[in-house]
């Protein structure tokens, strides 16, 4: 990257200068010239330059946890978790949406000579997490509360199991890139809020709220933008299972299952082109896929399945 003190510097740094390196490198670098901006880096005679030292980055995290929970007892047994948590870090993991797993994938700084800079919430926060689960028999049956004493009743309405699990959860940041002033990987704010009153999967957030940045400047956008993030999730999964008893040491089990039982549309992360800005003649956002969201999580689904148990 330029030093800091050469951006000032402007379209002069696409100037072409002798090269104090012509014949002694190979490649392009070892031309009779090359870019003013080329000569100026640290090590002019590489195209990049890997850095080890200072490490990746470093985090913060707070969280509280409310947990209540209902031992089995009387065929009931429930459990609620609830995760309030934030976590700031100056790293550069991204989450990436694979299927219904939340991936990590690694970009590089702005700015690596201002770490601070990137310092925000990490890409991969989740401000808020509440998972409920039970599991319930039924007291229909032999033996039970409402026992049945008839066999061919008790084969049908007796001994079902009820079991349930419940996500609740706030979506991550977002991560916007994208400029075109021959510096700057993301741009800077029009200083409006990105946050919409109603977004939809066709403009999730304000995409005019975002502005090329000059020429050989970087944009002062914060690495996750601080008031809107990816969709979140509500999820519950229900399934319902019978023992049929045959035999003394043979039996079958009856299992039906529903995940995302209420059939709840779960918006997926937002793209990679959808958090790429591309900026047009007047600075402002032209691309089309800025914003949106193509994709979803799974739909409601239904599975039935029989098991023999000797």
């Amino acid at each position: 990257m330029t030093a800091q003190q050469y951006q000032s510097l402007g379209a002069t740094l696409q100037n072409t200068v002798p090269n104090p390196y012509a014949g002694i490198v190979p490649g392009s670098l070892g031309a009779g010239r090359i870019t003013l901006q080329q000569s100026l880096y640290a090590f002019p005679y590489y195209t990049t330059v890997t850095v080890r030292n200072p490490h990746l980055g470093d985090s913060i995290y707070h969280s509280g946890l409310l947990r209540v929970e209902k031992r089995f007892s009387q065929g009931l047994t429930f459990l609620a978790s609830y995760t309030k948590a934030k976590l700031i870090s100056d790293s550069i993991a991204t989450p990436v949406g694979f299927g219904n797993v939340e991936q990590v994938t690694i970009t590089g700084y702005q700015n690596i000579y201002n770490r601070r800079a990137e310092r925000s919430l990490d890409p991969t926060d989740v401000s808020q997490r509440l998972v409920l689960s039970g599991v319930y028999e039924l007291p229909i049956g032999r033996g039970r509360k409402l026992n049945i004493s008839n066999s061919v009743l008790n084969a049908i309405a007796g001994g079902w199991q009820v079991n349930s699990i419940a996500v609740f959860q706030t979506g991550v940041p977002i991560v916007i890139t994208g400029a075109n002033n021959q510096l700057a990987t993301r741009p800077s704010s029009t200083g409006q809020s990105a946050k919409l009153d109603n977004p939809t999967a066709s403009q999730w957030f304000n995409t005019s709220a975002f502005v090329n940045p000059p020429t050989y400047t970087f944009g002062n956008l914060g690495r996750v933008l601080p008031d809107v993030r990816n969709p979140g999730v509500i999820n519950i999964d229900l399934s319902l299972i019978k023992d049929i008893a045959i035999r003394e040491k043979v039996s079958f089990q009856f299992h039906a299952e529903s995940f995302n039982v209420v059939n709840h549309v779960n918006l997926g992360l937002l793209s990679t082109t959808a958090t790429t800005f591309v900026p047009g003649a007047n600075g402002l956002n032209n691309s089309g896929t800025f914003g949106t969201i193509n994709s979803a999580r799974d739909p409601r689904s239904i599975q039935l399945g029989l098991k023999l148990i000797f």
